[in-house]
């Protein structure tokens, strides 16, 4: 670590020990111009200095984990954040989620105020006189109270981090399940928490079995990083589209822009050249698979998730190529089923239910 984060980050440390709102805020301000005076190392450098302080940070000073995220984004490694960062987004969200239940009894069902509305401070001393009277460690308390004001910190930073393979890879599988648990309890309230539930279940190196119902032709792909069903389509389309005598499927391939869109350029691709769906897909079990859902909701079977696919029926479009801007996926067409192959996986598949009313809605 250079002498200069050693310096800065010590000084963080100080301002918050001294419980200095606006010593931090600019002690924090510091540590970000040290770290983009350098390069990644320096960047890195600064993320592994903040990182062992997550755990023990609530309230403002949890903006400390943005700044780790930023350093990320900047182009430092996310790594020494994955003992630590997504069990305190874990323990945030759990927090949060109980705050309404806390202040509804506290305050005999008066109105929860939102965070702009009310200040920390009060927020905290009305939790502490709940806990008070329930038993319940003052400490805790507290950082129920805060959570309601640092969950958005977490979270952000976890959207960063979330989005390198790398990291989630070096996650604890459990940590993820209870991010993903508790992300899922307040994802209709929270769309933050709805993007870390989806990161969180963001599958890599997955075996996919593709069928095609038209053809009866199957093919085996390796997924990476891919963050919806949207984005699948298109990398799906992208991959399996093309000569028929080379074993791929007849039909319009997608634009070239379409497929950039979901990889590696600019996630919007606008009404104008909007992205056509060139097929429907249903799983294993004859359901429809949503282009609103996620790959890891597709069922398996045999360690392999399972798609088939259908014609489009109608025109079917999107704007956006991908969800997650910094999240570059990888679909890989490693062989095509052989005849015999493929017809044992078209033993094993249902019926495709074309009645549900997503797949028959009008386009």
């Amino acid at each position: 670590m250079s002498s200069e984060i050693e310096r800065v980050v010590g000084d963080l440390v100080t301002r918050m020990g001294e419980g200095s709102v606006e010593g931090f805020r600019t002690a924090l301000a510091a540590v970000g111009r040290a770290a983009r005076a350098g390069g990644p190392e320096t960047l890195t450098a600064s993320v592994e200095a903040v990182a062992p302080l997550l755990p023990h940070l609530e309230g403002v000073f949890a903006k400390t984990a943005v700044l780790a995220g930023a350093c990320v984004e900047w182009g430092g490694s996310p790594m020494a954040l994955a003992p630590v960062l997504p069990r305190r987004a874990a323990e945030a969200l759990r927090l949060w989620a109980q705050v309404p239940t806390v202040w509804q009894t506290a305050m005999s069902g008066r109105p929860l105020p939102e965070p702009e509305h009310i200040a920390p401070g009060e927020l905290v001393r009305i939790f502490a006189d709940y806990g008070g009277r329930h038993g319940i460690p003052g400490t805790r308390m507290r950082r129920t109270a805060l959570s309601w004001f640092d969950l958005d910190d977490w979270l952000k930073a976890m959207i960063t981090v979330l989005a390198h393979g790398d990291f989630r890879a070096a996650v604890p599988p459990e940590d993820l399940q209870q991010v993903r648990i508790a992300a899922a309890e307040v994802a209709d309230r929270s769309q933050r928490a709805r993007w870390v539930h989806d990161l969180a279940s963001v599958l890599d190196d997955e075996p996919l079995i593709v069928l095609d119902s038209a053809t009866r032709r199957g093919f085996a792909l390796t997924m990476s990083g891919v963050g919806d069903n949207f984005q699948l389509h298109t990398l799906l389309a992208d991959r399996l589209i093309g000569d028929p005598s080379h074993g791929l499927l007849p039909g319009e391939r997608p634009d070239p822009a379409w497929v950039h869109a979901a990889t590696c350029g600019a996630p919007a691709v606008g009404p104008v050249n909007a992205v056509v769906r060139r097929f429907r897909l249903f799983d294993a079990q004859g359901g429809y698979i949503s282009p609103e859902g996620i790959p890891a909701d597709i069922p398996a079977i045999e360690g392999a998730h399972v798609i088939v696919l259908h014609p489009p029926r109608g025109r079917f479009s999107w704007a956006n190529g991908r969800v997650y801007e910094h999240m570059e996926p990888t679909l890989a067409l490693d062989r095509l089923l052989g005849d015999q192959e493929a017809a044992r996986w078209f033993a094993r598949i249902q019926p495709a239910r074309e009645h549900d009313l997503m797949a028959a809605k009008p386009e």
